[in-house]
């Protein structure tokens, strides 16, 4: 009975090891070039491999493509990044089976947060408070999303009233 018992928690830690490891060895940081931009915070990048991953950006949510604004957070991920490297940075999966991740590019100026550039240009929300002074410049300059004051819905908002 006991050896049993034994034998269960063995085979539970292996479990758990084994998917510890498949995890861990997924979320490596990867290049890749931005293939597609789908909306102000989702894109198709492809790997070295030839890889297509969907790709939701972590920290920031973007007004819907129906909504104010949408179309043009969606052109300013364009301009930021179609056509262009992208380092990834995975922090998950989705529901949707995107794969959650924090993007980086590389300019003159060094590389930068994509997130966190999208939110300073008034394209898209702050999403968890990482880049709440990125929105607080965007606020206190009117710019993108901020530049009109009868546009305030947040598009976690937006989706909740509209489903």
């Amino acid at each position: 009975m006991q050896n049993k018992f034994y034998m269960g928690i063995i085979t539970l830690l292996a479990l758990f090891f084994c998917t510890f490891a498949y995890c861990f060895a997924q979320a490596q940081d990867y290049t890749g070039i931005c293939v597609r931009v789908l909306d102000g915070d989702t894109v198709d990048i492809a790997d070295a491999s030839q890889n297509l991953h969907r790709i939701r950006i972590t920290g920031l949510d973007a007004p819907e493509l129906a909504q104010p604004y949408g179309q043009q957070a969606k052109a300013e991920l364009k301009e930021l990044i179609l056509g262009k490297e992208v380092t990834v940075i995975p922090m998950g999966i989705d529901k949707y089976d995107r794969e959650l991740a924090c993007l980086r590019i590389q300019t003159t100026l060094g590389q930068i947060d994509v997130a966190e550039c999208m939110i300073n240009r008034g394209a898209a929300f702050d999403w968890g408070g990482k880049y709440y002074k990125a929105q607080e410049y965007a606020q206190e300059y009117n710019l993108g999303v901020w530049s009109d004051t009868k546009f305030q819905e947040r598009p976690w908002f937006y989706r909740k009233r509209t489903q």
